[in-house]
Parts: structure tokens; C-alpha cells; sequence
């Protein structure tokens, strides 16, 4: 085994694996990095403690990237990897309940030297890993779909119990793809829906706090409150209006979302848009519609079961979160506090969204013999 372990980080048909996908990580970093870097310029600070957070989480994540794909993603189908991804993500999830930091009416983070970290994140990728390692040692069954929904729910439910409702989303939505994936039957995907259905009402009575429900009524009437959550919204809206075509560039001037505490996080979209404009907008929407569609034809092209599917639940989470924090940004649902991968102010999200590309680029980049198999001297046996 250990043998196994060591080639696992060397043998790769292509070293490199799919270069759209670095090019496509290396346009989204490098757009969150300069739009961070206009909107905390001032006369007094050229560079910003910001600027050099981001630009370390930037170089954290690279070297996770590149680690995570020369590793063989298919030694992850070992049957107590699983097991203990899922154990793991609990019990971070719930000790960030119980000895985490509050901000903005959460609990979601831990801090460490001055620095925070959402256990969330990598719980999410945790998830989504060990279900795709289920789904492919085992047909599709009701016995099995209730193990999965299972590994699904603790997580989720952790992760509402935050509460942050947008990472809730975004593992229910990979999960989904997973089970249809899998293939679950339709029978079964009418039971899902049927079910999600009946206990929304329960869900958002039980499990949304006040301070969400605020912000969807906010979300559909921002008059509501003027100097609150509608005011935010508002910022946004001017913010994305003034950047127009091209952006106001690096000018030293007052900015729409001035003053607003997650600019840098929540509404880094916006902050593209008000820094680089329309252009800047449709490049971070090319960038991640590259990463989906690479995503998707690695998942076709993959020589396993699990790579197939362990690709589509990956590809679901970064898209699926993108696509959540782009429309929140403009205003086509109420804001949940997501983050844009690979753009947004944050060590947690950056090195997670590495992490993904990096398996990502170890299933584009595999020989289809089983490295779990024995092997002699230099070659597979």
C-alpha cells in the first residue's frame, strides 16, 4: 500500500490534465485580485492588508491545487475514506456551533490566529466525495438511497443550523445531480421533489431565523427598509450601473459600496462591476462557464463510475455556487452570504475551490488502470 500511495502522486498520462481549467482558475483569481486591489486603494495605502491576505490564500490554494492533482482521485474510493470524510465534517460542523465565531447573526466560523475558517466549505466538498464513492460501489435501491440521504442530511442540516442557507443550497443541488446521476429512478426524483414540497413550509418556520426571513421581504418589496437590507440592495444596483461599459478602473474615488462590510465577500460581483464593468462581469461569467463546461466533459470522458460522478457533483458545487452569488449580486434572489469561488475575500473558499479544480484535473489526467491494483517494479500489474 504504500507503494500505492507514492505512485499515486507521480503516474499521470498528461501532467498537465486539462489546462482550460488552470487558465480558467488563473482568469477568475486574477480578476478577483485586481478588483480587490481598486476598491481598497486610497492615497494613504497602495497595497492593503486585504490585497496580501488574498494574495497568500491565492498561494496556499496554487500548491493545494497542484498537490491534490498529481494525487489519484480514485484512492479516494477506499471504503473508510468515506466514512471518515463524513465523521470529520460533523464533528467540525458541529463544534463551529458550539465553539465557533458569530458575525452577521451566524455562527459559521472558527477563528485561528486572527484568522477565520468555515468548516463548511470543505465539509461540502467532503460530502460530495463521499457520496459519489457510494453511488459507485452500489446500484441505485432504496436501501442505498436512504444511506446517501442520510450522509446528505447531517451535513445539511449542520450547515442550516449555522445558519447559512446558500451553502445548504448549494450541497442540496450537488447532491440532486448525484442521485440523478446515479441513476436514481424517476419514481424516486418525483418522491424527492414531493417530499422537498411538503416540508418547505416546515423548513422555513423552524429553520430560518429572523434576519433571513428580513431579508426576503426585503428582497421582494427594498423600500421595506430604506437604511437596512434595502439600502444594501440598492448600493448593489448603483454599484453594477456605474461601472458600465469598461469600469471606472483604479481611480481613487468614493464608491458605491463604500461602507458595506461584505463588499469584499457577498458582493464581489458587484464590485467587479463597479471596477471593470460589463466587461469584467461577462469575463467572470466565461470563466466559470469554461469550468462547467470542462467539468461536464470530463465527467463524460472519465474511465470509472466514480470519476463520473465525483466530476459532476464537483462541477455542480463551484457552478452551482457561482450562479447563486451572480444572482444574488442581481437581484434574482434574496441575498444568503455565499461566496464567488476563487474571487471572494477568504482563505476557506479559495483553497476549497482549488481543492475541487485540482480533482477536477486528476480525473482529466488518470490512466484508467486501477491504482487500488497491485503493481510490479515501474508498471501496473
Amino acid at each position: 500500500m504504500n507503494h500505492t500511495l507514492r505512485r499515486a502522486f507521480t503516474r499521470q498520462d498528461r501532467l498537465i490534465g486539462d489546462p482550460f481549467l488552470i487558465c480558467a482558475g488563473a482568469l477568475l483569481g486574477t480578476i478577483g485580485l485586481l478588483s480587490l486591489h481598486g476598491a481598497t486603494l486610497s492615497e494613504d495605502v497602495r497595497v492593503s492588508d486585504d490585497v496580501i491576505q488574498q494574495s497568500v490564500f491565492m498561494s496556499i490554494g496554487a500548491v493545494v491545487l497542484i498537490v491534490v492533482a498529481r494525487f489519484d482521485y480514485r484512492l479516494l474510493r477506499l471504503s473508510w475514506l468515506p466514512i471518515i470524510a463524513i465523521g470529520l465534517s460533523a464533528i467540525a460542523l458541529v463544534l463551529v456551533l458550539i465553539i465557533g465565531s458569530t458575525a452577521f447573526g451566524a455562527r459559521r466560523w472558527f477563528l485561528i490566529g486572527g484568522y477565520s475558517l468555515q468548516p463548511s466549505e470543505f465539509a461540502k466538498l467532503a460530502t460530495v466525495v463521499a457520496i459519489a464513492a457510494f453511488a459507485s460501489y452500489h446500484n441505485a435501491s432504496s436501501r442505498w438511497f436512504t444511506v446517501l440521504l442520510i450522509a446528505f442530511l447531517v451535513p445539511a442540516g449542520l450547515i442550516l443550523i449555522e445558519p447559512d442557507l446558500g451553502s445548504a443550497l448549494v450541497l442540496g443541488t450537488a447532491w440532486l445531480v448525484l442521485m440523478i446521476a446515479w441513476p436514481l429512478s424517476i419514481k424516486g426524483l418525483w418522491a424527492i421533489a414531493a417530499t422537498v414540497i411538503a416540508f418547505v413550509p416546515l423548513a422555513f418556520a423552524l429553520a430560518v431565523p429572523g434576519y433571513q426571513r428580513e431579508r426576503l421581504a426585503v428582497f421582494f418589496d427594498p423600500e421595506r427598509d430604506p437604511l437596512g437590507s434595502g439600502f444594501t440592495l440598492r448600493q448593489v444596483e448603483v454599484a453594477l450601473g456605474a461601472g458600465g461599459i469598461t469600469g471606472r478602473g483604479f481611480e481613487i474615488t468614493e464608491s458605491a459600496l463604500s461602507g458595506l462590510a461584505t463588499r469584499n465577500s457577498d458582493f464581489a460581483l458587484a464590485q467587479i462591476g463597479e471596477q471593470f464593468g460589463l466587461v469584467g462581469t461577462i469575463s467572470v461569467i466565461l470563466g466559470f462557464s469554461l469550468i462547467a463546461w470542462r467539468g461536464l466533459i470530463i465527467a463524460n470522458s472519465a474511465s470509472d463510475r466514480f470519476g463520473k460522478l465525483l466530476a459532476l457533483g464537483l462541477t455542480s458545487l463551484l457552478i452551482v455556487q457561482a450562479m447563486l452569488h451572480i444572482a444574488v449580486n442581481v437581484r434574482l434572489f434574496p441575498a444568503t452570504g455565499i461566496p464567488l469561488p476563487f474571487i471572494s475575500l477568504g482563505g476557506s473558499s479559495m483553497v476549497a475551490a482549488c481543492a475541487i479544480l485540482g480533482l477536477l484535473i486528476s480525473i482529466a489526467s488518470r490512466h484508467p488502470a486501477d491504482p487500488l491494483e497491485r503493481w510490479s517494479g515501474e508498471r501496473w500489474v
